[in-house]
């Protein structure tokens, strides 16, 4: 796998050496999903912050309590957890922001992605 992630989060692209993504977490494909719940609830908190309206957080909320859900689960479903990051990515865009918070959730969700492995490449999304 590359070491370099480049993500499209909301209006911004957002690239980081995983080495940088992983931060404190250190997180791998191995890493047990409740390292990967912590990023997750991390996002929630910063999706707080952004400046959208409170509809599109709402929405965002929904989609990350699924994949909340997912990661509480015995088996987490992977796909699930990239389609409701993908929703989540959808709401942004149309919310055209961009700023410090947004680059932070891209920072977060590269650790997700550093978790899904090759399920987050095969869903459409490019290391």
């Amino acid at each position: 796998m590359n070491n370099r992630y480049m993500l499209s989060i909301g209006q911004q692209h957002v690239g980081r050496d995983i080495n940088i993504i992983a931060g404190d977490l250190n997180i791998n494909q191995n890493s047990p999903a409740k390292d990967v719940l912590k990023v997750i609830q991390a996002i929630q908190h910063k999706v707080g912050e952004l400046d959208i309206e409170e509809k599109g957080k709402r929405k965002i909320g929904n989609y990350l309590d699924n994949v909340i859900s997912e990661l509480e689960d015995k088996e987490p479903d992977k796909k699930s957890i990239v389609e409701n990051i993908k929703q989540t990515n959808e709401i942004l865009k149309d919310a055209n922001t961009t700023g410090k918070t947004l680059e932070d959730i891209g920072i977060l969700i590269g650790k997700t992605a550093t978790w899904l492995g090759t399920t987050y490449v095969n869903l459409g999304w490019t290391p």
